[in-house]
Formats: structure tokens, sequence, C-alpha cells
């Protein structure tokens, strides 16, 4: 079946084109997002993509659907324009187009690659091992530079080709700096993410190291086949103990992706970061009240009203309000949802939608 499919690119470009389903087997998602195969078929080329979008099943229906396919079309225009004019780094799948605005709205993600991490633990042939975590770090470090923490690293959204790391599914992602909301699953879920936070632990904001406790549990389990559950489990393995060794405390005390990467004697300068970009909390705004004129039923909860770092946002909230750029660890977050925003209002203008 063919259809003429309208969506933006990363720049904001308006593309029309036709768009063919495949029927080819694409990895399902868990509900309330679904994916499909298609082939776009542009002027010069034929473009295969996975077309992502909310449905009505699963925890939280289709509020909780728009909230996560948000965060996949924020953190990909976030990444896209990071790496705008330098090669788009394959270690973290690739927005190519959305509609967020639409009756049903989606994201057009490339095809997914390799396997799951979980489908090889403990069996990751030797000469692929180093490679592996190497390319984990620094896809890791290439979130940090974006602003994002993905907040939900495990063997089921990493995956691997034989030479190349993936992080897929956005769902989750969140500006460095925000509010820490719950996010994840056990045992990869880091302490400051779960329902209830052991004591001692604080709930606090996001930070560059909050992917890492996910990240450290994956790499020792994709090379063991093991959880590491205990600590102890490091003794007798001096490689991973020295890799890891502080990967499992509390985030303010882990050791950041570029420590770990120079532990492994691959230490590189990572992307340059954004420059601010004072649009952003304007193109927030014009974003989430673009989304609840058209959505009220999914949007009545996606722009909450600021809370104090410590304190916990709803989990009902698309994403928690940002403190002003000039406090953001690690970089602003800038223009994460902003380039959205603006480019729904520019649908409006230019169409009269």
């Amino acid at each position: 079946m063919s259809i003429r499919l309208n969506y933006r690119d990363v720049h904001g470009t308006l593309v029309e084109t036709k768009a063919v389903e495949t029927g080819e087997a694409e990895p399902p998602l868990r509900p309330p997002l679904e994916a499909v195969r298609l082939r776009l078929e542009m002027p010069d080329r034929v473009v295969p993509v996975r077309r992502v979008h909310p449905v009505d099943r699963g925890p939280g229906g289709l509020a909780a659907g728009y909230r996560q396919l948000d965060g996949e079309i924020l953190a990909g225009l976030r990444l896209a324009r990071l790496c705008d004019g330098r090669p788009y780094p394959r270690c973290v799948s690739r927005l190519v187009g959305y509609d967020a605005d639409a009756a049903e709205p989606f994201a057009l993600l490339e095809p997914l690659r390799g396997a799951e991490a979980g489908s090889f633990a403990g069996t990751l042939p030797t000469e692929q091992r180093r490679r592996f975590q190497v390319g984990l770090l620094r896809a890791v470090r290439l979130l940090n530079t974006a602003g994002i923490a993905h907040r939900a690293i495990g063997p089921g959204t990493v995956r691997w080709d034989g030479d190349d790391v993936q992080i897929t599914d956005f769902s989750q992602a969140a500006p460095i700096g925000a509010p820490r909301t719950v996010a994840g699953a056990l045992p990869w879920q880091a302490p400051e993410q779960r329902p209830e936070t052991p004591p001692g632990w604080d709930r606090g904001v996001i930070g560059p190291n909050d992917d890492i406790w996910a990240a450290g549990l994956l790499i020792f389990y994709v090379l063991t086949g093991e959880e590491l559950d205990d600590r102890a489990k490091l003794a007798g393995r001096p490689e991973l103990e020295t890799l890891l060794a502080g990967v499992i405390d509390p985030p303010e005390r882990r050791p950041g992706a570029q420590a770990l990467l120079r532990r492994l004697g691959e230490a590189d300068p990572p992307p340059r970061p954004l420059a601010p970009d004072p649009a952003f909390a304007r193109g927030r705004a014009e974003f989430f009240a673009q989304r609840h004129r058209k959505h009220p039923h999914t949007a009545r909860d996606s722009a909450p009203a600021a809370r104090t770092p410590s304190a916990p946002a709803p989990a009902a909230a698309v994403r928690p309000a940002e403190p002003p750029a000039d406090r953001l660890p690690g970089g602003p977050w800038l223009l994460w949802a902003g380039v959205a925003a603006l480019a729904v209002v520019a649908v409006y203008l230019i169409v009269g939608r």
C-alpha cells in the first residue's frame, strides 16, 4: 500500500513524498508506541524508515504514547543539530523526519541495525568486546554533549552489528538539568530513577552521569552473561573491576563517559557543545500550547510548572520544566523542544492548518 506522506525533516523543511509500506518484519515496540517499516520514494533515492506512532494501548495509553513520541522527536532534533554539517554518528538512531501535530503524529527513524545486546550476553566474540565497550561509552558521551540523558539504556535498547553500537528508543529521554522522574527498568534502572529511591539517594536533577549506571551494568552483562547485582562479582575480573570502578556509586561520584574511555585508552574529544539559543523557552511553550489545542485529551499535563530541583516531577508530565539555561550542568538544553515547536508554528502560519 502506498500513501502520500507529509512531514518535516530535521532542518524544518516540509517534505511531501510517496511512502510504501513494505510489510517487512519490524521488531515490536512496547505499547503505547508501535512501528511499521516504510520505503520513502524520494526523487533521487529510496529511503527505508521506521514510522513510529502512539497507540491507545499499554501503560498510560495515548497520553503516555504522545510523551514518548515527543522524546523520540525532540532528542532526534537535538542530536541532528549537534551533528549538523558532520557525518551523523552510527552509535545513535537517527531521526529522519516527523509530524508532531498531525491528527495521528509520528516520527520517521532510520531502520534498526544488528541485534539487541541481550541476545548475545556472555557470548560476544573476544575480538568484538573492546569495540562494544568503546562504542557504547562514546554514544553516552555524545548524548552528554547534546545535553541528553537516555534514561533507559539496557539490553533491549542497545544493539550491536559486529562493528558498531546503536542506541535506540529515546522515548524516555530528558534534558540534563531537568528534575529526575521515574524512568528505565530494573536492574538497569539507577536508584535515583526508581519509584522509591533508597536511603541516602537524592532524586535531584538529571546529570551527565545518569546513564553511566546502566551503561556499566550493560557492559558487565554483555561480557559475562551475568547481572552486576553485587560488587563482589567484579573481584577476579581485573579489567572489568578497573573499568567499572565507581559506576554503581551515587551519580555525583560516578566517573563520566570520558573517564571510562580514558581507562580503556580510548579518550577522544567530544563534539563541541551547542551555543545557547534564547528561542528555547518561547518555542517550548508554543509547542505545548499547540499540542494542547490540537489534542487536549492527551496534552492537558504537557507543560508542568517549574518545580524545585529536589522534588520529582509528576509522572504524567510530558517532561519536567527545565531550569534556566545558565544553570544547566554540562551545557544548556537549548533548542531540544524549541526547534520542533517553532516548526509546528510555522506550519500553521504557512498552510493555515
